[in-house]
């Protein structure tokens, strides 16, 4: 269901409204979303929220990507990713589990999946995927967490795409058992300063939404799993940016 444009623009509110759409011809509204989605959180521990890990995950083909730089060459502003594992029972850092991160790149392409536009919504399997259809691997990789519960990786600030604020997803694994699944998200001050610098001012042709206008951001409620960002140099974003976040996690 393609989105008006206005000016030759794919606007905020046009994403917004084929949402509505597409959740209408299944008999939702996103307030029925919403309303599930905070009963849901009523019923969770003090583990922090998760949520769907979207459609281009791409599971291990061979050997894992361990690597901390996974940017390998993509154009951006310079992000290091700090994010580290605490166990939701006792808060303690979890030593050796295996952090696994990806994102689209500053027009909105995830690797793996290059013929695909990111101006428009995927065509996705019965399983909620789509199948990759390069063999292309930039900004994913995995870490395992030091005995202070860290891992770390040197990427570059996501751009955007249709329908989503800027995100990156994150994979949790300890002794090979999956134990958190979800994104985190960028705050809106680094968001409308990253829009004005190259490469991401190229990707003229869609309006990023805000992270108050993405339902999953609104669903699994995105405040919670906001980044801690700060610019390497005061006042200097381009120069590269800092970004941690600390989670907790329900251990197997």
């Amino acid at each position: 269901m393609p989105a008006e444009k206005e000016a030759g623009i794919i606007t905020a509110d046009a994403q917004v409204t084929t949402l509505q759409a597409i959740l209408a011809a299944h008999g939702h509204s996103p307030e029925d979303v919403l309303a599930g989605a905070d009963a849901a959180r009523e019923r969770t521990t003090n583990a922090s929220p998760q949520t769907t890990e979207g459609p281009y995950y791409v599971p291990g083909d061979g050997e894992p990507l361990q690597r901390k730089d996974i940017a390998d060459g993509r154009p951006g502003v310079p992000l290091r990713l700090r994010i580290t594992v605490l166990s939701a029972d006792q808060g303690a850092p979890v030593d050796g589990a295996v952090v696994d991160v990806w994102h689209c790149d500053a027009l909105g392409y995830y690797s793996g999946y290059l013929a695909h536009d990111p101006d428009t919504l995927p065509t996705m399997d019965e399983t909620g995927h789509v199948p990759p259809s390069d063999v292309s691997r930039f900004l994913r990789g995995c870490q395992p967490t030091g005995a202070d519960g860290a891992a770390e990786f040197d990427t570059v600030y996501p751009g955007w795409y249709f329908t989503r604020s800027i995100h990156i997803h994150v994979k949790v694994l300890v002794d090979g058992q999956e134990v958190y699944t979800g994104q985190l998200y960028l705050p809106e001050k680094y968001n409308e300063a990253i829009e004005a610098f190259p490469p991401y001012n190229q990707h003229t042709t869609l309006e990023r939404l805000p992270n108050e206008d993405d339902l999953v951001y609104r669903t699994v409620g995105g405040e919670d799993l906001l980044l801690d960002v700060h610019a390497v140099v005061p006042g200097h974003i381009q120069g590269g940016l800092n970004a941690s976040f600390t989670m907790t996690v329900a251990l197997p």
